[in-house]
């Protein structure tokens, strides 16, 4: 009798991962890592592999440079994985695979990334979309200019209330919250003053810490309107195909199987808030026995690991961590 695949969730991250020289060792050691950036370079117009492997920090500055190269990096650690477990190509397949992928889901870009390993759309196709994303953004964002800020020590109601007494106050603000991604692990995004506001009066409210975040507008709010309605367009000339295994969703951490639910979200949940901790809440209620993040840093796992209890938690970001994570998962 064959021994029962391993029942893994497969995630990736999003903006807040990107370093200097992300994706470089795994492009050095891995031929399928090279396959993936050689096509994120041909679909990008430029070579974005040398924009993150020699570059500076302001190099990875532009949202699109960020976004695509965050979404290579983490379809290249797919790949080396995969490569590693004799598996050919950046995704999971239906029948056939090693193991049991109970789920892929994606923080914001992430979910590009996601689609991508569960056979929705090749990385090429992915890297121009979210080329094109991170250039709505942007517009989006010098229209209606605005940032975001992590709330730690606070739960989601408490935030909301927070962030909806400054608004009362500060008129014009739109400020709200754009993520939820761990208990006690809130972000606002809004007007910058509002913004201000949350950063110097957020620790008399209960929290423990507010973080202002070194991003270039106020993502997941009403300001990426302009960026959604742009991304629903831009979408229509993308082949969506159904997925190998089921994408979590960022807005309602529903399960999406159909391609048309797969598109409607890569569009809207843009200006939605990603609802990060409810995902994981649906992975876990699948019975999965490990959850791996693929891509540059364990911005994901240090969030996973306040969330979750009796799941194992692998990081892939290079040939070492390949191979170890293969070898956990493969060996039971």
């Amino acid at each position: 009798m064959a021994p029962e695949r391993a029942r893994v969730a497969f995630v990736f991250p999003g903006q807040g991962s990107q370093a200097p020289a992300m994706g470089r060792s795994l492009r050095e050691s891995s031929a399928a890592a090279r396959k993936v950036w050689q096509a994120a370079d041909a679909s990008y117009g430029a070579s974005l592999s040398g924009l993150t492997g020699a570059g500076s920090p302001e190099d990875l500055q532009p949202t699109d440079v960020q976004q695509p190269a965050i979404v290579a990096a983490s379809v290249a650690a797919l790949a080396a994985f995969n490569e590693v477990l004799s598996v050919h190509g950046a995704a999971v397949t239906a029948s056939g695979y090693p193991l049991h992928v109970a789920a892929l889901a994606g923080h914001s870009v992430g979910l590009v990334s996601a689609a991508v390993a569960a056979g929705c759309t090749p990385v090429g196709e992915a890297v121009a979309l979210v080329r094109d994303r991170g250039r709505f953004m942007a517009s989006a964002a010098f229209e209606k200019p605005g940032r975001m800020a992590a709330v730690l020590g606070l739960d989601e109601r408490a935030v909301e209330n927070l962030a909806a007494a400054i608004r009362a106050e500060t008129p014009g603000s739109y400020l709200a919250v754009a993520n939820v991604n761990a208990p006690q692990q809130v972000v606002v995004a809004g007007d910058l003053a509002a913004i201000d506001r949350i950063v110097t009066e957020g620790r008399k409210a209960g929290a423990r810490r507010v973080i202002p975040l070194s991003v270039s507008g106020a993502f997941h709010s009403v300001a990426m309107l302009p960026a959604q309605a742009a991304m629903r367009e831009r979408l229509l000339a993308i082949g969506i195909d159904p997925p190998a295994a089921p994408v979590i969703s960022n807005i309602d951490a529903g399960q999406l199987f159909d391609p048309s639910a797969i598109r409607a979200e890569l569009a809207n949940h843009i200006a939605a808030p990603v609802r990060w901790l409810d995902g994981i809440r649906t992975i876990e209620a699948l019975g999965v026995r490990h959850i791996v993040e693929f891509g540059h840093g364990s911005v994901l796992t240090g969030m996973l690991r306040r969330t979750v209890k009796d799941i194992g938690l692998h990081n892939v970001s290079d040939m070492a961590s390949a191979r170890a994570t293969a070898a956990a998962l493969t060996n039971g």
